[in-house]
């Protein structure tokens, strides 16, 4: 079914650019913020960064704002030898060496490629979560401008015996990659082979043939790539051509049964609601028979791996969160203990969606508890997502959040079970770390 090839990438000629390879990469652009985007910017003048998410300007006009700005600074590099383009085509087995929050050592073990891209009803690549049009739309205006896929969608495949990872770990020297850095924050250690052997891709297009692929993380990148290969095709003055660069997507793929493949929460902080009232939230909870609660000692609030660890063995046995904040004065773990029929669930909401903690948060109590409905949540206006324990937990006590709610991260069973049915998860559902950064690879169309 999925039809994966090597292409010839554009990177960083780290040997005649004077400085480290780790001044010119940059995390994918939905997790910069305006703080960490102004960091990137000062790393160095030809850091990805003024590609993937080049900075507005006052004097920004038609002709020059910040996708012109890309586009010429993509071909400015290329033209400088900042960047090169490989001379032949080729797969890159990138690997990444990280520490989860309990200190545990894992590798990560996946490459680069491209995908033919398919509609979602040709059940070829798959999503798990929705989308929202505008970010498509800036990344669809960035694509027409640079004519590049600059970062990777993350891709999921099935390969229970491991024969992808072992075809090309055959055809790299695991001693001696092309690059070998660590990124800030979290000391990840990314390492990158290039495989320019046409007998290895075209036994890994064989693998391929019979697999499906799931989004893991990029859908709104993957949904903007389709886009664009519609212009592209509108635009051809040819007959389409099915082998076109356009018809392609750069991925990244990764076994979803590699050990190394890692799924972590992200907790939820609500503010800024004008009727929030933590006393009545805690008696409807205790009123309802679809949850059972347990108020924990508010010490525990100094101790947040202890916090993690109630939850983690209460998410063994059913749906579970814990909630946090001043007016609660005291941790409540909430278990789920009703039916996948329970009444709050919304009709169009699948089986399969309904099994997620996130879905019985955010349907049962942000929507019919404290009445911020579906668009609102889309909006983010009321709710912020952090990945980072301590920030959580120090936005409960200092009052920064009304409540705050720990989650357990979503198991990869139920990502693939949700995928196969057609189903969509609620926003940050899965957060997969690490990211893959962007400036390993750059697939021009």
């Amino acid at each position: 079914m999925a039809d994966i090839r090597g292409f010839r990438s554009v990177r960083y000629n780290f040997e005649d650019v004077c400085c480290d390879p780790e001044e010119l990469l940059a995390p994918p652009y939905d997790v910069i913020t305006g703080d960490i985007l102004d960091e990137l910017y000062e790393e160095h003048p030809r850091n990805v960064v003024r590609l993937i998410l080049n900075r507005a300007q006052d004097r920004d006009t038609g002709e020059n704002n910040r996708y012109t700005r890309a586009r010429r600074n993509l071909f400015d590099w290329l033209a400088e030898g900042v960047l090169t383009i490989d001379d032949e085509r080729g797969l890159y087995v990138h690997y990444q060496d990280f520490d989860d929050d309990q200190g545990h050592e894992f590798t990560r073990r996946g490459f680069l490629g491209v995908v033919r891209l398919s509609d979602y009803e040709e059940n070829v690549v798959l999503p798990h979560e929705r989308t929202l049009n505008g970010p498509k739309e800036d990344r669809l205006e960035l694509m027409k401008s640079v004519d590049a896929n600059l970062s990777p969608v993350f891709l999921l495949y099935d390969d229970p015996d491991g024969e992808v990872d072992d075809l090309l770990a055959d055809q790299i020297n695991v001693d001696e990659p092309l690059v070998d850095i660590a990124t800030e924050p979290n000391d990840v250690r990314g390492r990158l082979w290039p495989v320019f052997d046409e007998e290895t891709e075209a036994k890994l297009n064989e693998i391929f043939q019979d697999k499906k692929l799931l989004i893991a993380d990029g859908h709104h990148r993957y949904e903007t790539a389709l886009e664009y290969r519609d212009f592209r095709r509108r635009a051809a003055e040819e007959p389409v051509n099915e082998d076109a660069p356009y018809e392609f997507m750069m991925a990244y793929f990764v076994n979803m049964r590699d050990p190394g493949l890692q799924i972590f929460p992200t907790h939820r902080i609500l503010r800024g609601l004008q009727k929030f009232d933590a006393p009545r939230l805690w008696a409807m909870l205790q009123d309802s028979s679809f949850f059972q609660i347990e108020p924990l000692s508010d010490r525990m609030t100094d101790q947040p791996d202890t916090l993690v660890e109630h939850l983690r063995d209460a998410g063994d046995e059913c749906p579970s969160f814990m909630m946090l904040g001043q007016e609660l004065e005291q941790p409540l773990l909430v278990r789920f203990v009703g039916e996948l029929g329970a009444s709050f669930f919304d009709d169009d909401t699948g089986e399969q969606v309904r099994k997620l903690d996130t879905t019985i948060l955010h349907e049962a109590i942000f929507d019919n508890m404290l009445g911020i409905d579906k668009e609102a949540q889309a909006e983010n206006d009321f709710l912020k997502y952090t990945r980072d324990l301590d920030e959580a937990v120090g936005a409960a006590e200092s009052g920064d959040g009304q409540l705050v709610v720990l989650m357990n991260p979503t198991p990869i069973e139920h990502v693939v079970d949700v995928c196969n049915a057609g189903e969509k998860m609620p926003q940050k559902s899965t957060y997969f770390y690490p990211k893959v950064m962007s400036g390993l690879a750059i697939n021009l169309l």
